[in-house]
């Protein structure tokens, strides 16, 4: 039985995601379980494929594929430098029914370029690895793209990734 203080998390995964990043979303939430002793939160992993592989080459293995994932309270999209070259028809159909839902919405790493293409960033402030600043600047100017390690802004979230994306999920 689900807890109904419990914050459900999902972390949407593409190909060539930076294993880092992955690390920092889920790492804060463990450790905020073991240290109140209680679950607050969960979280389960998304991808279109039955396996994943991350930057470095490591594989996982998702926990639900894209097309049977449940409803969550937070998705976190995890991509790494091709994130503006991501089609994802059927990852953007979960995001959105899980908007409708309610759900909140992040990114880390290079991720924003997808919601940002997407429209999902429209309105809000958001950041992203300071690689694709510059690029994403010149693509979304009316966009309110920030050099902070993490933009919390209303219902959106967004990390430059590695480390940052600690300090968001701590936030």
């Amino acid at each position: 039985m689900r807890d109904t203080q419990e914050i459900r998390f999902a972390v949407l995964m593409f190909p060539n995601f930076p294993l880092m990043a992955f690390s920092s979303v889920i790492e804060p939430l463990r450790a905020a379980n073991t240290l109140s002793g209680r679950r607050c939160y969960s979280w389960l992993t998304v991808a279109a494929g039955e396996k994943i592989s991350a930057s470095n080459g490591i594989g996982i293995e998702p926990d639900f594929h894209v097309r049977n994932a449940p409803e969550v309270d937070r998705i976190v999209v995890c991509s790494g430098g091709d994130a503006e070259h991501l089609a994802a028809d059927e990852e953007m159909a979960w995001i959105r029914k899980n908007l409708r839902a309610g759900a909140q919405l992040g990114a880390v790493a290079d991720a924003a370029f997808f919601l940002a293409r997407k429209g999902l960033l429209d309105g809000h402030s958001c950041t992203l690895h300071w690689t694709s600043q510059p690029a994403f600047k010149e693509a979304f100017p009316h966009l309110d793209m920030r050099s902070d390690l993490y933009v919390i802004d209303r219902r959106r979230f967004t990390s430059v990734g590695g480390i940052g994306s600690l300090d968001m999920m701590l936030d």
